[in-house]
């Protein structure tokens, strides 16, 4: 999924999915310290939003690395033939 040069976009990664365990995890025991489930799944809900705006923005950063590695190549070993 994601390259090990880009360290930037594993970072991300990482403190997305670990948002969403701290959500799933924080919403559970504040669930039943208030006896209702409507802030367990508030946790949940925000943790998971949080942590899906993280992981998109490491796959934004790692496609944009992607593009400027294949705009960095050189010509000669570009894969593309001109047709003339």
């Amino acid at each position: 999924m994601f390259s090990k040069k880009n360290k930037i976009a594993n970072v991300l990664l990482w403190v997305g999915v670990s948002i969403i365990v701290i959500g799933l995890i924080s919403g559970l025991v504040m669930g039943e310290d208030s006896e209702t489930f409507l802030l367990t799944i508030i946790y949940w809900v925000s943790g998971f939003l949080s942590g899906m705006f993280f992981i998109a923005l490491a796959e934004i950063i790692e496609q944009l690395h992607k593009i400027n590695l294949n705009l960095s190549k050189d010509p000669d070993q570009d894969d593309l033939e001109l047709l003339n």
